[in-house]
């Protein structure tokens, strides 16, 4: 498995500099293959004229499986091996003025043809009070949180990006971070961080992404869309700091949406998590927790999911192990559907931007109807 990227982070203010550890962690996400910054004098309020620079990631990989294959199981007439890639074209910009307030925008394209062909969009004003973003991204309540550590980089089990296998149950992957709205059009605020504490908030009007409402020329979106949630208000809040020998990072997060149309067995949606990520010296450990109503309102219907992981750096060499468990309820005397995740690897960074990784990964899909064509390992 090969990975190139080059970090790159428009929120890392809200990382202390005490807290580089986490950082690190954190942009291990938002990788890049290259970022410039163009920038062309105007004279204007002393300041530059905001010209986009390109960056971005790529990850490849090759996976070889094995599964449940038998007569009308997940994997029948499957393959076992594949080669995957993962990809994004970044354009970015800033320019920040004589008074010291810093304006910035960020275009994501995907580099692969997909249904949502540019995923985050935004842009932003930061300073002093703050930041303030408008456009497509993920909640505060998701871009605030810490997690388990990812021993196959760029891969993972808890919210991965990559998986090799069919999981066909309520569940899917575990995911453990707070996000009704998703990338849907918002306006997020972000407080300065301050002794270590900083609190986010988003707003989203309507959590039907734009391509799929008609986009921008279609006019104002229906406030009467069948089991879809609006005015959807989510809270993130962390701490990051280094106490003595350890870097400690801690997060929570909480979402509400309204459901447009009233229905039987569904009502306002709700979500809230809990995140930790604590570093001594090499070793890193990660955990995180989160429940989700489901906008359901049916007794035994909630969504819970859950992970934990442990990294330890050696060199230019990163070993780790992790463990994540999702779990959706069925209804009052159905039982529930279930996936868990084990996960070894290694990542071998090569050089600036440049890293190999590689592991095995275990997943365990359960059917609350123990159903052949879902249940898989």
């Amino acid at each position: 498995m090969f990975t190139a990227h080059e970090e790159y982070d428009p929120l890392s203010h809200r990382v202390n500099e005490a807290g580089k550890a986490m950082q690190n962690k954190f942009l291990s996400t938002t990788a890049m293959v290259a970022t410039t910054m163009l920038l062309a004098s105007t004279g204007a309020h002393g300041a530059d004229k905001i010209k986009l620079g390109l960056g971005g990631y790529f990850h490849a990989y090759a996976g070889v499986g094995s599964q449940d294959d038998g007569a009308g199981e997940p994997g029948a007439g499957l393959r076992n091996h594949k080669i995957v890639r993962e990809s994004e074209i970044h354009f970015l910009g800033k320019t920040t003025l004589d008074n010291g307030i810093t304006f910035g925008v960020n275009v994501q394209l995907e580099g692969e043809t997909c249904t949502d062909q540019i995923d985050e969009s935004y842009i932003y004003i930061e300073g002093n009070f703050g930041r303030v973003s408008i456009g497509a991204d993920d909640p505060a309540s998701d871009l605030m949180a810490y997690s388990a550590p990812q021993p196959i980089s760029g891969v993972g089990i808890l919210s991965p990006d990559v998986t090799f296998i069919t999981i066909g149950n309520a569940v899917g992957t575990p995911d453990a971070a707070t996000s009704i709205s998703g990338d849907s059009e918002k306006i997020t605020y972000f407080t300065p961080r301050l002794s270590g504490f900083q609190l986010g908030l988003s707003y989203t009007p309507d959590s039907c992404e734009e391509g799929a409402c008609g986009g921008t020329y279609a006019g104002f979106q229906s406030d009467a869309t069948a089991a879809q949630q609006s005015e959807i208000i989510e809270i993130g809040a962390n701490y990051s700091r280094k106490i003595g020998g350890v870097n400690i990072a801690l997060s929570g997060g909480y979402g509400r949406g309204d459901l447009e149309v009233a229905a039987a067995g569904s009502e306002d949606q709700t979500q809230w998590s809990l995140g930790m990520e604590l570093g001594f010296g090499p070793l890193t450990f990660g955990a995180a927790y989160r429940n989700d109503d489901q906008g359901t309102s049916g007794s035994n219907t909630d969504r819970t999911d859950y992970g934990m992981g442990v990294t330890y750096a050696m060199g230019d060499w990163t070993f780790g192990a992790a463990f994540a468990h999702g779990e959706a309820e069925a209804g009052a005397g159905l039982g529930q559907d279930e996936t868990d995740g084990y996960q070894i690897g290694a990542t071998y960074n090569m050089g600036p931007g440049i890293a190999l990784t590689g592991g095995v990964t275990h997943w365990e899909v359960d059917d609350n109807l123990n159903a052949v064509a879902i249940e898989n390992t």
